[in-house]
């Protein structure tokens, strides 16, 4: 799912001394929608912290996304 979101969101970070947070959006292999959240790590890889079924309050940016989707 994160390969084919298209454009993530960066989120500010809370509190502020954490990581800046990578918000991605899409669909799963059975078209639900999932929220994803992730840190970039120093070595550039990506930690996954959070997953699941979308949130309503996701709603419009995930259809902004859609666009950029693969």
């Amino acid at each position: 799912m994160i390969e084919h979101c298209g454009q993530p969101y960066v989120l500010a970070p809370e509190p502020p001394e954490r990581p800046e947070r990578l918000l991605f959006l899409g669909d799963d292999k059975g078209g639900v929608p999932l929220e994803v959240l992730g840190i970039e790590l120093l070595d550039g890889t990506l930690r996954v912290i959070h997953s699941m079924e979308m949130r309503p309050k996701y709603n419009r940016p995930y259809r902004e996304a859609k666009p950029w989707r693969v």
